[in-house]
């Protein structure tokens, strides 16, 4: 009985640590997740960015998920800053390509090719941008 529960305990954390680095030609971005794995409803995520020019982050909680219309499988999410009208979206097409747009209404939305990154790169890569 204590095994089950302590396996429960460490398979919560490693849920509640779950991330995945992206990085595209202005942004590094982290999004972490403590949601179920493959599950395309949960909105516990977070969305990270950090602006390779200036090290600025930016961070909103509470992501949209954007499940593929074929698939039925989770591809990515938007998520809404409130403050400031932006919106973030970081989506995966067909080939598994990456693109993030960012949008504020009413004006026109950056389009940006984005690539996933391993944890150790981002980390590195974020550590160089924050000098």
């Amino acid at each position: 009985m204590r095994f089950k529960i302590l396996m429960a305990m460490c398979v919560s954390m490693v849920l509640s640590h779950a991330g995945a680095g992206f990085e595209s030609d202005s942004y590094l971005i982290w999004i972490s997740s403590r949601c179920p794995e493959q599950s395309t409803t949960c909105t516990s995520v977070t969305y990270n960015q950090t602006s390779k020019r200036n090290g600025k982050t930016i961070v909103v909680d509470g992501g949209q998920p954007i499940v593929g219309s074929v698939s039925k499988n989770l591809i990515g999410y938007t998520f809404y800053d409130l403050q400031t009208k932006y919106s973030y979206e970081l989506s995966m097409d067909l080939q598994g390509e990456y693109t993030l747009y960012v949008r504020r209404y009413p004006k026109p939305s950056l389009k940006e090719k984005v690539q996933r990154i391993s944890d150790n790169d981002y980390q590195l890569k974020l550590a160089k941008t924050k000098k």
